[in-house]
């Protein structure tokens, strides 16, 4: 009755939140503005977990999942996106990828026993990698009255941080366990990144059903040109297998 041992759980999460926002970062020095919205929300992700025992009180567990969203909107201002120029007017269609890597080190630290029921507390040293890839395509109208993609602007904004937390298992009596993480780091005028997660588990042999919620909120470098913010939420529901039944 516990989530450490070797296994893998592909998830489907009901992505919520707010779509990007490209903000102007230090290195946009056009004097145009730099700002830009998008407008469609991410459609829902799709990921997957490995965790692997690394001692008897460690396990090394990795993840990854991206989401993305097409879209359109019209230039409510002249604005210079990713050394591109868009007027005013200009129909634009839209496009964004947001991507998510995540290596974790989680130690068990301490645990609280009851009964059959244990707490855990795990301290969690991380690196994740967070991506987001950019696309507007500038439509004008050319001399016969067609669309024209003119100006596609696109860039992709990524940064590797490490992050540290703390995670807490609690192990009911079978089949039923729940687990909550959170971790991040910020540093001032620098990239900020948190992410937060809690689930219950119900087991049957090898197999494990997990429900739950996750919250991730991230800002690339605001030195660069541009940079993305963005906040994604919801619930999600995952299938774990353990290669050895505990």
């Amino acid at each position: 009755n516990t989530g450490t041992g070797l296994s893998i759980e592909p998830f489907y999460w009901f992505t919520r939140g707010s779509a990007p926002l490209v903000r102007a970062g230090a290195a946009n020095i056009t004097g145009v503005p730099g700002e830009f919205q998008y407008l469609s929300n991410p459609y829902s992700a799709i990921g997957a977990r490995v965790n692997i025992p690394v001692s008897k009180n460690a396990t090394l567990r990795g993840s990854y999942f991206q989401t993305q969203s097409t879209g359109f909107a019209v230039a409510s201002q002249n604005l210079n996106l990713f050394g591109q120029s868009i007027a005013s007017g200009d129909l634009l269609a839209t496009r964004y990828r947001i991507e998510a890597f995540k290596l974790s080190y989680d130690y068990l630290t301490y645990f609280w026993k009851r009964g059959d029921a244990e707490i855990r507390l795990k301290t969690l040293w991380e690196i994740q990698r967070i991506s987001v890839s950019n696309e507007v395509d500038d439509f004008q109208t050319d001399s016969s009255g067609n669309l024209v993609n003119i100006n596609p602007a696109t860039a992709t904004k990524a940064f590797i941080f490490p992050t540290f937390g703390l995670g807490i298992e609690h192990t009911l009596p079978p089949p039923f366990r729940s687990e909550a993480r959170a971790s991040g780091f910020v540093l001032p005028h620098k990239q900020v990144l948190g992410d937060m997660e809690a689930s219950i588990a119900y087991r049957v042999k090898h197999f494990e059903l997990l429900a739950g919620g996750r919250y991730l909120h991230f800002k690339t470098n605001p030195k660069a040109d541009q940079y993305d913010i963005g906040s994604l939420w919801g619930p999600y529901v995952g299938l774990r297998y353990y290669w050895k039944k505990q």
